[in-house]
């Protein structure tokens, strides 16, 4: 049976999917080892997208690379995808889930979007969209839906960006998008569920593993996608992703 993933990245070849999954494995382990834990959860993402066992060991091996240098592989590769889009919606999103988007944080992801090639007018316009999907309720199934796009009343500054209008609307979720995207509706996470904070423990990586886990099936999303989302909101906060991409981009 196709997997939520597989749907959401039908449209992108393997190695576009191994070096969009690659990235966001080296983000998420900016700062440390990956876990076996974490290893065999992206093991398991990696088989959802139907990726081969050399593309999967790549994904591996970006996870356990402290150089930067599997990164900066990945985002070339991602230059000529429209897959990029994806992943500066993934970390857009990230950063700001807990209602703390420092300035520091947005200037890290617009020197990866600057080196993705993604203009200051096409990161604005993903800068709103986030923040209007922050200010409607709306089901993860729902971003996958074909005329969502058009049902944000953003179609059209799009357009006038210079986006791809055929495929953006798979590109701009990607693996992450839709759950994450899911999660700051309302500020979800922020305030109606504050208190898994306390409750899970580990702070907002704590608080976002404990909402995949509990709402994977409902979203369609495997398990592992809960460990990489941790992974990436504790180097996040605690700025080790910010010392990477600086060590990538001086």
């Amino acid at each position: 049976m196709e997997t939520k993933q597989n749907i959401l990245l039908s449209n992108f070849t393997a190695k576009e999917k191994t070096a969009y999954l690659s990235a966001l494995a080296a983000l998420a382990t900016s700062d440390r080892v990956a876990s076996n834990e974490e290893l065999g959860h992206l093991r398991e993402v990696s088989n959802d997208a139907g990726l081969s066992s050399e593309d999967e060991e790549k994904i591996i091996e970006a996870a356990k690379d402290a150089s930067g240098q599997d990164l900066k592989n990945s985002l070339d590769v991602l230059k000529q995808s429209d897959l990029r889009y994806g992943l500066i919606t993934d970390l857009i999103a990230m950063a700001k889930v807990d209602d703390s988007y420092t300035t520091e944080e947005k200037e890290n992801i617009e020197k990866v979007s600057k080196y993705l090639n993604v203009n200051n007018n096409q990161f604005s316009i993903l800068d709103q969209f986030v923040n209007k999907a922050a200010d409607e309720e709306r089901t993860p199934d729902e971003y996958s839906e074909p005329n969502f796009l058009r049902s944000t009343g953003m179609q059209d500054k799009f357009s006038n960006a210079g986006f791809n209008m055929q495929s953006i609307g798979k590109s701009i979720f990607g693996f992450l998008g839709p759950i994450l995207l899911g999660g700051l509706a309302g500020r979800t996470l922020g305030r109606r569920n504050s208190n898994l904070v306390s409750n899970q423990g580990g702070g907002l990586g704590g608080m976002l593993g404990g909402m995949l886990s509990g709402n994977g099936n409902q979203a369609g999303m495997s398990g592992g996608l809960g460990s990489l989302l941790s992974g990436l909101a504790t180097s996040r906060s605690n700025g080790s992703m910010g010392g990477l991409l600086g060590r990538l981009f001086r």
